[in-house]
């Protein structure tokens, strides 16, 4: 069921930079998911995906018709994390297929390590900025939230882009 809202500061832009690490992390689970060969992990990256992607309309719906649908906010926390414990199933299961020493020389080769500790440290400044007073009401804070994220995700982009080949 969808309602008439009036927040203020929800526009487009805030909308679509939502976009923005939901489409990194989906080209990143795109490029992960063939050489780990799971479909579980597949399953859950789509999950994941499908539940950010909920994120995003629900934006674009605030911003652009100001109408608000409570389940699409809903399904991204439930979503996004069985889709990851699907993944990380799927990273136990296949493990004798992974090898820690390929996937480390390739993380921790230069450029690529660069952009990955870049990305940790956007998602370290995320979860300590949603751990000490996110308001999901809030546009501003949103806004935060979107730039750390987004930073996070490219980061990490550019670092699986450089290691998986």
């Amino acid at each position: 069921m969808s309602e008439r809202t009036d927040k203020q500061g929800f526009t487009l832009g805030l909308a679509l930079l939502d976009a923005v690490p939901v489409a990194a992390f989906g080209i990143d689970m795109a490029l992960l998911a063939r050489p780990l060969q799971s479909r579980l992990f597949l399953a859950g990256a789509v999950l994941s995906l499908a539940a950010g992607t909920c994120m995003v309309i629900y934006k674009l719906l605030l911003a652009t018709v100001r109408k608000e649908v409570p389940a699409l906010k809903k399904a991204m926390p439930v979503g996004m994390s069985l889709g990851w414990i699907l993944m990380i199933a799927g990273l136990i299961i296949n493990r004798a297929k992974i090898s820690a020493a390929g996937i480390w020389k390739a993380v921790s080769a230069p450029p690529a390590c660069i952009f990955f500790l870049l990305g940790i440290a956007f998602f370290a400044a995320f979860i300590i900025f949603f751990k000490t007073g996110f308001d999901a009401d809030s546009a501003k804070d949103n806004w935060i939230e979107e730039i750390l994220n987004a930073g996070a995700q490219v980061c990490i982009l550019a670092g699986v882009m450089m290691s998986v080949r």
